[in-house]
């Protein structure tokens, strides 16, 4: 929480072990011990969300790929956002302003299991027709995680501008809406 907190108010680059150290109670031998440097910190940060998230909709795929669809990956990953609002902006502030490591690995790590999770998606939606069968997957996918994650980096707007309350059901009804958006766009 302590290390979540600071990379979401600061960033990466502006956090130091000393201050992740003191923030949890605890020193920079023991980040050290257990993560080896802040970089592992936030590596495992990452990973214990996104993962599992990931390794689902895997395995959905594992046997029967057509039965993962467009809308499947927009409510899993609506969902992880609901769970941890802080994620997005975080992700966004380092993937534009943060070291290459950061981004070679949440590339490597995330954001191609992504992909391929969705390239998968696409497929069974073609075949079942709920997309056309020329929709160019690159543009598709920039439309699914736009609106995916614009709500989330948005969110202090959304709130005092629109009055959304994303503590109601703002998520779930957005994933709908979502889904049927994207789905009424890439129909046949």
């Amino acid at each position: 929480m302590a290390a979540r907190d600071l990379f979401t108010r600061h960033g990466f680059d502006a956090v130091s072990t000393r201050q992740l150290a003191a923030a949890a109670g605890s020193t920079p031998a023991m980040i050290h011990y257990y993560f080896d440097d802040k970089h592992g910190l936030y590596r495992a940060l990452l990973e214990e969300i996104i993962s599992p998230v990931l390794s689902q909709l895997e395995a959905r795929t594992a046997d029967l790929p057509q039965s993962l669809t467009v809308a499947d990956f927009m409510a899993a990953y609506l969902g992880m956002f609901r769970a941890n609002p802080w994620m997005p902006p975080l992700v966004f502030r380092e993937m534009q302003a943060g070291g290459e490591t950061f981004q070679r690995h949440f590339i490597e790590r995330f954001a191609s299991r992504a992909r391929h999770l969705i390239g998968i998606a696409l497929e069974a939606d073609k075949r079942a027709g709920r997309v056309r069968a020329d929709l160019d997957p690159r543009l598709a996918l920039v439309s699914v995680l736009s609106l995916c994650v614009f709500p989330f980096l948005a969110r202090p707007m959304l709130v005092r501008v629109l009055d959304v309350d994303f503590e109601k059901d703002f998520v779930s009804r957005w994933s709908a809406y979502a889904s049927e958006l994207f789905y009424r766009g890439a129909q046949p």
